[in-house]
């Protein structure tokens, strides 16, 4: 090899490279550091570092080269240590309009030759975080090859030609290889031998055969290292036939007096490539089920919107909630929630095809796209499949676990025109279906959108009216049956709406739930109540049972028994006085967390009621185990005992089930003297209903309470 070629090569390096002998003078200075220093070697060769930049003296990189010429130490210096550093630009010193200094990363290291000590320093520029990481990928294989660069001509280059972990291959005007480095040995896996003399075409993708023909091989090749500062990049087939992605530059090497040569500079970047595509799944890929997720179907479907358009095709969106999947999350852990939502992603792919799309949306819900759909039956078809897939138990840490699903499905172009709509008229359609019983599909509608719409306004002035203050307690009263005297009262929230007048609960209770406003509103009526049940005491002298319904969420709050304990405490209440209603289907929902927390409450001291007993699937027997006080039979049985024999029997079953169990019973919804008569025939301990009394406000209750004498 001539020198230079060597010469060529620590020219066209990508970092400032300088050497310095044992008295600081300068015997090496590259076209690098010339660039961004704005001074030619011949300007600073064989004078001293300090004279040629004052600023640098007692500096650490000052000290750093003290170390490596006295004892024999190397030195790495980041930006961030380094309040002084060589002043270089990222634009000739001539420009100074437009100049910016290089933020610099230096590695200074010592290099002993024939005896005299010498010190090379390298200098990367990391003033973006491009040139950063390519910095840090790259600097540490560079200097390796430049240290050892540094012995007598031939062989100093020599040295870094065979030591670079970055592959070379020289060649000629024909593509004929005429030398390669250990590296790139190693990464086509044949002999030097065997590749000297072959052609560069077999092995880099990025020249062909037909590049070395008619004498275009030197204008191919100036068109490649144009930027030979920038890495482009290229494919390597090994011996094998493997093919490996590399970041690489052309070089021309010019000889005046003799033919032109070439060599490409490369590296393997199998690894970056690598962690590209793991980054580019967790972009795109749910993380728990290995499907697309809403980034990944939202850039599908908008391309399927504009291919159905110009085909004049329809598609359909399904939106799929899982129905009970917060039971298995809370009972079994979270691990055992990721399991099932995977095991349902298997499930639902059985039911697409290889065109369709299914993403895991968010939480529990899936979207699942459909394409080339132009009857409204193929879309029942999958629905239809779907829920019978989760009539199916899922196997999981030895329990089967049963959850259901609630679809709701738009289809393009009759229920929307772009993604948004889509899913959103599809969302809508799955609230339909869950509001309908769960483990249904239905299909979007103009009125669901109507009533979307009304719910959105609702849900907004449903936060205004927490915030002004607009909810109103009435009370319902309780009577014995036995002797006609009250007994307590249920507490019964009411809206005071601005505009609507008063709203009861079955207008907005479902939306706060939804919403996530249950618990400020559920917390508003516990205290509310409570400070009631005080002012009851107070004037009338006796203590007043104060039943409060309890939403889901509440009765699973884990901060409940706490709350409970600072309101009854801050009014004097005896816990004893507060029952607390639960429907029936909240209990059995999650039987096993449903113990645990009625027994906090029974610890506490205060009552428990099953609400709506009757319209759930529990039994007797299983109400054996829990820990409650009263059951409170729901009204529809009472409205079909006078014409229905059967309900009238079942009535009395359950209240002589209820005392065989020394469990209080009572009866919702009296509303006719017939209906009392039977409560008492039967020993029922309690009634309720508009025959005894509306639901009223609190200065009513009192009057009403005044002037009762009791129903016999």
């Amino acid at each position: 090899m001539k020198s230079s070629f060597h010469q060529h090569i620590i020219n066209s390096v990508s970092a400032g490279i300088l050497v310095l002998d044992q008295n600081t003078r300068i015997i090496s200075w590259n076209t690098w550091m010339e660039k961004r220093s704005g001074m030619a070697a011949a300007e600073v060769l064989n004078k001293p570092l300090l004279d040629i930049f004052p600023e640098l003296t007692a500096s650490r990189i000052d000290r750093a080269i003290q170390k490596a010429l006295h004892q024999n130490s190397p030195s790495l210096l980041s930006a961030k240590l380094m309040k002084v550093a060589f002043p270089l630009f990222t634009e000739s010193i001539v420009s100074r309009k437009r100049r910016q200094r290089i933020v610099q990363s230096i590695q200074i290291k010592p290099l002993e030759q024939d005896g005299s000590q010498y010190c090379v320093i390298s200098v990367f520029d990391i003033s973006t975080s491009d040139l950063r990481e390519r910095t840090l990928r790259t600097q540490s294989d560079t200097l390796s090859q430049l240290v050892t660069d540094l012995k007598e001509k031939d062989h100093e280059l020599l040295t870094i030609f065979n030591s670079t972990q970055n592959g070379i291959i020289i060649f000629d005007t024909d593509g004929q290889i005429i030398s390669v480095n250990p590296a790139a040995v190693r990464l086509i896996g044949a002999p030097r031998n065997e590749l000297t003399g072959d052609c560069i075409y077999h092995y880099i993708d990025a020249v062909s055969e037909q590049d070395f023909r008619n004498g275009n091989a030197e204008k191919r090749i100036q068109r490649l290292a144009e930027h030979h500062e920038q890495e482009r990049e290229i494919e390597l087939t090994d011996r094998d036939g493997k093919t490996i992605p590399l970041k690489a530059s052309f070089n021309v090497i010019p000889h005046p007096d003799e033919q032109t040569r070439f060599y490409i500079f490369f590296r393997d970047v199998t690894k970056q490539k690598k962690a590209e595509e793991r980054l580019f799944r967790m972009a795109r890929f749910d993380g728990v089920t290995g499907l697309d997720n809403r980034l990944s179907l939202m850039e599908k479907l908008e391309y399927a919107l504009q291919l159905h358009k110009r085909n004049d095709d329809g598609l359909s969106v399904f939106f799929i909630d899982l129905d009970r999947f917060k039971s298995v999350n809370d009972k079994l852990g979270h691990n055992a929630g990721d399991l099932l939502l995977r095991m349902v992603g298997d499930r639902l792919k059985k039911r697409c095809r290889d065109c369709d799309t299914l993403a895991r949306w968010a939480g529990d819900e899936f979207v699942l796209l459909l394409e080339q759909q132009s009857h409204q039956r193929s879309a029942i078809t999958v629905a239809e499949k779907i829920i019978r897939e989760f009539q199916k138990p899922f196997r999981i840490e030895g329990h089967d676990i049963y959850i259901g699903a609630s679809i709701g499905i738009a289809h393009y172009p009759e229920d929307g025109l772009n993604s948004q709509a889509l899913i959103s008229h599809a969302d809508q359609a799955m609230y339909q279906a869950k509001a309908e019983g769960k483990g249904v599909f239905r299909f979007f509608t103009a009125e669901m959108n109507t009533r979307m719409t009304e719910r959105l306004a609702l849900e907004s002035e449903l936060r205004q009216a927490i915030e002004n203050e607009e909810f109103v307690l009435y009370y319902q009263p309780q009577i014995d049956v036995s002797n006609g005297t009250i007994a307590g009262v249920e507490a019964l929230i009411r809206w005071n709406h601005p505009q609507k007048g008063l709203l009861g609960p079955d207008s907005f209770i479902h939306i706060a739930e939804d919403c996530g406003l249950i618990s400020a509103i559920g917390d508003w009526v516990l205290q509310e109540a409570i400070s009631i049940s005080a002012q009851w005491q107070k004037r009338f002298g006796k203590a007043l049972m104060m039943s409060v319904n309890l939403s889901p969420r509440q009765f699973t709050d884990d901060s409940l028994v706490g709350k409970l304990r600072r309101l009854l405490a801050a009014v004097g209440m005896k816990p004893s006085t507060l029952m607390l209603e639960i429907t029936e289907n909240d209990l059995i929902a999650d039987s096993e967390s449903a113990h645990q927390i009625l027994a906090s409450l029974k610890a506490l001291g205060v009552k428990i009621a099953i609400d709506d007993f009757g319209t759930g699937y529990s039994s007797l027997a299983y109400l054996r185990t829990l820990p409650v006080d009263t059951l409170k039979i729901d009204k529809e049985f009472f409205a079909r005992a006078q014409s229905d024999d059967t309900d009238s029997h079942i009535i009395a079953a359950i209240i002589e089930l209820a005392h065989a169990l020394q469990l209080e019973v009572v009866a919702e919804g009296i509303e006719t003297l017939s209906q009392m008569e039977l409560l008492r025939m039967k020993q029922c301990d309690i009634a309720q209903g508009f025959y005894i009394g509306k639901p009223m406000a609190f200065d009513v209750l009192e009057n009403w309470y005044s002037g009762q004498k009791g129903l016999h």
